[in-house]
């Protein structure tokens, strides 16, 4: 195929692949977050590296210190915020410091260059919004007498709020901010846009209250000051004795003056001071300051929130494309079908979770699933996980997916557990090799660690191709660089025991992560001792057990279905397994389900020397130690007396089955297996 073709069909199928969500195993489900919880203790979460902290630095003109280099990311985006004068630099870096670690460090990776683009180009997308962030707590520090420096208002608002219950006064605001900073973060925000301002008048009112000498004329005036005080820190007016002790159409007049040109809180203003009923005024330093303020803060908000899913859109265009990032696809489609707090909690956290991804070898590559593009210490290789994983085990085959350290169109697998290490190429003096090794900031390593997705194809997946190489899997099971070659693009922290290779290479041989599968687990596998067994079920009945496959030390795998069965269709085989007591009575199964020589039923046999036999007209039985060989060796089913109607049962002296045309009895004191054919 040429390469033209190649890629324009590769595009094709991104295409397809965009209107179409990948639907991966029942292993994997809810994909995003299940394996953003399942990496969440054993990932070492990603940090700027030194070289990423120049860059960022260099954007703005700035040579940073050796003391600047050694800050934490947090800390390193407030000492470029510092000196940074471009609107959408300071606003973004607000935004990026007032949300979670790892904003902070792709703010130090990528955002501030985005920004800064931006500022170049005079297109401001985070302004207005920062700018409401930090006014929404200057207002709330105003109100209660604290002095809004700059550094305190671009906190978190968990971290603006604890500042709160350290330097507030008043009781009500103390206790109403302890309660905020457990709650949740939609609570918090509401603390500080209403709730301080509530509380706040709370305990004015209480302090008035509490006055004996204040006579009721007394009190009213102070009641009508502390509101002209509240409703001036909407345009950030410190409520100065001078200030509150105005009539309140001069109270409007600072307020219209201190609005911002244009607002809903000044055109409000204006139109409260045309009119000449004293009421109104006292209307709009009540509450109307506050409606109009809300409109104003709602009308920015709206602008971010669609700028917000356009962004969001954006990334998961860019994913769909890639080729290699599909949770991070379905991350983001999950977001754009809710609402604003889901959009924002994709980009302030969901993004970054769902970067990690894990690379198989597939069907094109010789119809051998569940062999993983694993870190390990022999390097690089690619196979299946421990037949019994150790807990945690799967993270040495989950890779982040980064933008490419040469270029933003292609693509960088960075080490889970050791940050700003990449899947890189070197030479070793005779041929390319592939390693993790940490990113030194050359533009050679750069390139050495950028691997593009040339083709996707469905039911094959992707090629990496890293400089004029292709990612492999070599002959002797190592990863290398080689000719073309397609990786499935799977589940972070994949399952790989025997049991689940066995059902993607047996049950599933056109496996194909990018389609519904016929069959998946119902439920993790479980363990005794030993003994590992799981439960797989069909699309066409979800929810149902179709077959539970078992494994043990030294075995192989082997399933025992539920129902009638597809071949020799008879009575359940499992369930009378189950019945008997399942592996810790008659051992794992060590055959798979097979038709008996007449067709007539099914039979399997255990690791405890026994064997189930199933057939309609006798049902489903056990036949067990020297009653089952007796019988075999009179040529079983094929034999006289048939197949077996009832269990093995105790006897005095003894055991028996029975079969249709006879009985076998064993003599517990001779050792001796009895044959009593019907009469």
């Amino acid at each position: 195929m040429k390469p033209d073709n190649r890629r324009r069909l590769g595009v094709l199928a991104a295409l397809v692949l965009a209107t179409t969500v990948p639907a991966l195993p029942a292993a994997h489900a809810d994909p995003v977050t299940a394996a953003s919880a399942a990496t969440a203790a054993a990932e070492v979460p990603p940090v700027a590296s030194d070289s990423e902290k120049l860059r960022a630095a260099r954007t703005l003109g700035i040579v940073p210190t050796d003391a600047m280099l050694l800050l934490r990311d947090k800390e390193f985006v407030i000492a470029l915020w510092r000196q940074a004068t471009g609107p959408e630099v300071r606003a973004s870096a607000e935004l990026a410091f007032a949300g979670t670690d790892l904003a902070c460090t792709d703010w130090i990776k990528s955002g501030i260059i985005a920004a800064n683009t931006r500022d170049q180009a005079q297109q401001m997308r985070d302004a207005e919004a920062a700018r409401v962030a930090r006014e929404a707590k200057e207002q709330a520090a105003i109100v209660i007498g604290i002095a809004p420096d700059a550094e305190l208002v671009i906190q978190s608002d968990r971290d603006f709020i604890y500042q709160i219950t350290q330097r507030a006064t008043g009781a009500r605001v103390k206790a109403a901010a302890l309660v905020a900073f457990g709650a949740a973060a939609a609570a918090q925000k509401e603390f500080i846009t209403n709730g301080v301002r509530t509380a706040h008048a709370q305990d004015q009112q209480d302090a008035i209250d509490a006055d004996q000498q204040a006579g009721e004329a007394q009190k009213a005036r102070e009641a009508a000051e502390a509101a002209r005080g509240r409703a001036v820190t909407v345009v950030l007016v410190v409520p100065s004795p001078e200030i509150v002790s105005l009539p309140d159409d001069d109270v409007l007049r600072v307020i219209a003056d201190g609005a911002r040109p244009g607002s809903e809180v000044e055109k409000a203003a204006v139109t409260a001071l045309r009119s000449r009923v004293r009421a109104d005024w006292k209307r709009f330093i009540d509450t109307g300051v506050y409606e109009a303020n809300w409109r104003d803060v709602a009308a920015v908000l709206a602008r971010k929130a669609e700028a917000d899913r356009a962004l969001v859109d954006d990334i998961r265009h860019k994913a769909v494309l890639g080729g290699i990032r599909p949770r991070l696809a379905r991350a983001a489609e999950r977001a754009l079908a809710g609402g604003v707090d889901d959009v924002r909690a994709f980009l302030d956290q969901g993004q970054y979770d769902a970067l990690t991804q894990s690379f198989s070898r597939n069907a094109v590559n010789g119809n051998i699933a569940g062999q993983y593009l694993r870190e390990t210490a022999d390097g690089l290789v690619v196979r299946p996980g421990a037949a019994e994983p150790a807990p945690g085990e799967g993270l040495d085959a989950t890779w982040r997916v980064v933008e490419g350290l040469a270029g933003e169109d292609c693509f960088s697998l960075e080490s889970p557990t050791k940050p700003n290490h990449y899947l890189a190429r070197y030479y070793d003096g005779k041929k390319t090799q592939v390693a993790v090794q940490p990113a030194n900031g050359t533009v050679d390593f750069g390139w050495n660690a950028t691997w593009c997705v040339d083709n996707i194809l469905p039911g094959a997946g992707v090629t990496l191709r890293g400089g004029a190489d292709f990612l492999t899997r070599q002959a002797d099971g190592r990863a290398g660089v080689g000719i073309e070659f397609y990786w499935w693009v799977t589940e972070p922290l994949p399952d790989s025991t025997e049991i689940t290779v066995n059902w993607l290479n047996k049950y599933l041989p056109d496996y194909d992560p990018y389609t519904d599968l016929l069959v998946s687990p119902l439920g993790p596998e479980q363990i005794d001792g030993a003994v590992r067994y799981r439960d797989f079920q069909r699309r066409t009945a979800p929810g149902q057990v179709a077959f539970r496959s078992y494994w043990s030390r030294g075995g192989a795998v082997h399933p025992l279905t539920t129902g009638r069965g597809t071949a020799c269709a008879s009575p359940e085989i499992l369930a009378v397994y189950l019945r008997l007591g399942g592996h810790p009575v008659l051992g794992v199964p060590v055959t798979d389900e097979a038709c008996t020589s007449d067709k007539a039923g099914r039979f399997v046999n255990f690791a405890g020397g026994g064997s189930i036999y199933s057939a309609d007209r006798a049902g489903a039985h056990a036949v067990l130690g020297a009653i089952r060989t007796k019988w075999l060796s009179l040529g079983g089913e094929k034999s006289t007396l048939g197949y077996p109607t009832s269990d093995e049962v105790a006897i005095p002296g003894g055991r028996r089955s029975t079969f249709e045309r006879g009985r076998i009895d064993y003599d517990t004191a001779t050792g001796v297996a009895t044959v009593y054919p019907a009469s």
